[in-house]
């Protein structure tokens, strides 16, 4: 693992500590997005690992906050995920990590195919995002372990096209107009 990588995931750690122990899932969330910054540039499976389960996390935190059930309390296992990584033991890191991600979907059967999803659309949009960074669809797609239609779909549906982004929305619809009268 790159040296500056291993840095970011640190940091991010502490702050992820912080939103579960407070069961902030719109702060996990943002959290997810910034890890992906990482993977987009160094197109890094650790950091990319890492950004699904923060957002898989949020989910979790936000499914229990809104069900008004307690979660299963991760802080532990994650904590000695950062302790790993901090000492370079990346696969010891590696372990933990997996084992945050098996306990997530131990938690009730509802729950764990929920996690499923989740842990698919995360993939999915979190592909979309190393895509909008600049790295090709197939690459993303190779990266993430998402298909290239499923992605392409998702990007359709989210994106606005480029040539549209500078133009405001008042004179596109009277373009529109002019072209379907």
């Amino acid at each position: 693992m790159q040296d500056i990588v291993r840095k970011d995931i640190l940091e991010v750690s502490e702050q992820v500590l912080a939103a579960l122990q407070a069961n902030d899932h719109h702060a996990l969330g943002e959290l997810s997005n910034h890890v992906v910054h990482d993977a987009s540039i160094f197109q890094d499976e650790d950091s990319v690992t890492f950004a699904v389960l923060v957002y898989a996390l949020s989910k979790v935190v936000q499914r229990c906050c809104d069900e008004h059930v307690s979660c299963v309390n991760l802080a532990p296992l994650l904590s000695q995920a950062k302790d790993a990584l901090a000492a370079g033991k990346d696969e010891e890191y590696r372990a933990r990590i997996r084992q945050i991600l098996d306990e997530i979907k131990k938690v009730d059967e509802k729950l764990k195919l929920y996690i499923t999803e989740v842990m698919e659309k995360a993939k999915i949009k979190k592909a979309s995002k190393l895509h909008e960074h600049g790295i090709s669809l197939a690459r993303t797609a190779e990266l993430l372990g998402v298909s290239q239609w499923e992605l392409q779909d998702y990007i359709g549906k989210t994106q606005i096209p480029e040539h549209e982004l500078g133009t405001p929305a008042k004179e596109r619809l009277l373009r529109a107009r002019r072209w379907f009268p």
